[in-house]
């Protein structure tokens, strides 16, 4: 069995012949806040909004095949145990309650999906979950096979490119540039170069500005997701100062436009493509 789009979870395959994800229900994140109501003007003001967490529905079913032979033992009682431990081992999977190193929660789930319509070809999509909510399985004791549903909350709502054991595909920009994806981005690793007083990056398309107050000796290197600041590897995050209108995320890159950025030393902006 082959399905030509599908998830691995934790570095195991729910495409197999014991066990499979049959479809998936998808659904947009909700937005998080509010337009402004001003007691003093007619109507509202708009404000940017930012996505919540989504949850995905996964129609799964189990059964008692061998994922070697894709074959169920011979013997009746053998079919049931087969199906009991393929049960255990998704079951251990999806309850999982602990991140492992590197893992955003407690549940790596790759998509794999298809790209290119001209010339088809695999694509892999990132994203870190865990279980929404309790599995209700009708389950007849004399039979080996199971169907259930399962909910997965993706904490952050966008995925991310990676490849096929999910490690994030990293993409840059040294100049104005469209970054790709679909999704805001601010995750990302900045560089800006040493020797320069002052040194900064703009972009004017989000209005993100970071300026470093005083001459780095070495690299500076700006962490979005850490909110850190090295100058070399001694961390110096108090002299960075955060202007404009997205001080919250300190840059953004938006998508599907090109991004107009500007700075007074060569810099590189490092991050991974983000989807919807």
């Amino acid at each position: 069995m082959s399905f030509v789009e599908s998830y691995k979870v934790n570095g195991t395959s729910f495409d197999s012949h014991k066990f499979a994800i049959a479809d998936v229900r998808q659904a947009t994140p909700s937005y998080k806040g509010e337009n402004l109501d001003p007691a003093m003007d007619h109507g509202v003001r708009w404000r940017e909004k930012r996505f919540s967490s989504r949850v995905e529905t996964w129609n799964m079913w189990v059964c008692d095949a061998d994922d070697t032979t894709g074959l169920p033992p011979a013997t009746r009682a053998a079919q049931l145990a087969q199906h009991n431990a393929n049960l255990d081992e998704v079951m251990t999977i999806l309850m999982t309650t602990h991140a492992a190193t590197g893992y955003d929660a407690p549940l790596q789930v790759v998509r794999k999906m298809k790209k290119t319509p001209s010339s088809p070809a695999d694509e892999y999509r990132l994203n870190y979950g865990e279980l929404a909510g309790p599995i209700e399985m009708g389950k007849d004791m004399t039979d080996s096979y199971s169907e259930f549903q399962a909910q997965v909350l993706y904490l952050d709502p966008r995925w991310y490119e990676c490849d096929s054991s999910g490690t994030k595909t990293d993409s840059s920009l040294t100049a104005t540039g469209d970054p790709g994806g679909t999704a805001l981005m601010t995750r990302m690793s900045i560089e800006l170069a040493s020797g320069t007083a002052n040194p900064y990056i703009e972009n004017t398309t989000t209005g993100s500005k970071l300026t470093y107050t005083g001459t780095p000796s070495s690299a500076l290197t700006i962490d979005t997701v850490g909110y850190t600041v090295k100058d070399g590897s001694t961390t110096v995050t108090g002299n960075l100062d955060r202007t404009g209108s997205t001080t919250t995320d300190w840059f953004q890159l938006r998508p599907n436009v090109s991004n107009t950025l500007s700075s007074n030393v060569a810099f590189t902006v490092t991050y991974t493509k983000a989807y919807l």
